[in-house]
């Protein structure tokens, strides 16, 4: 169930996991959209993993931070998205930020999960092709700023 809900939400689903992979994001991320696109893939490699997108949408998300029930281990802000944090039974095993293809979370996931049932194939899928072809101008105008 890929579908973007609070972390408040999604924490008490997270929490029972045996294993877990949260991506918290800001739906106008090119980056975010990137990574969230190749959750599906995600979710055929490992069926038994619960795969959440927490998507921060304005202040009160972003005040979360600081509430009970946000994930010890998990520090994460508006230009440090997306945060993608693996998780055993709501304990944080590791974070890493920035944009993951499908493949490289997949591979990130077996050095803390073990190997998934069917890996996830080297690549960008059509998922990902999608959100970056989309988002080309947008990606292009940030690197622009950056370069400044």
């Amino acid at each position: 169930d890929i579908d973007g809900r609070s972390l408040a939400a999604r924490m008490p689903e997270i929490a029972a996991a045996e294993q877990a992979v949260m991506v918290i994001g800001r739906p106008v991320c090119p980056a975010c959209q990137v990574t969230g696109a190749g959750l599906d893939a995600i979710t055929q490699a490992r069926p038994d993993v619960v795969v959440a997108f927490v998507e921060m949408w304005g202040p009160e998300d972003w005040r979360a931070r600081h509430e009970p029930g946000w994930p010890d281990g998990v520090s994460v802000s508006p230009s440090a998205v997306p945060a993608v944090a693996l998780m055993r039974r709501g304990a944080v095993v590791a974070t890493r930020f920035g944009a993951v293809p499908a493949h490289d979370l997949d591979h990130w996931m077996s050095e803390h999960f073990g190997p998934a049932e069917s890996p996830v194939p080297e690549g960008v899928t059509a998922a990902e092709q999608e959100v970056l072809d989309r988002t080309a101008a947008r990606r292009a105008q940030h690197s622009a700023v950056k370069g400044r």
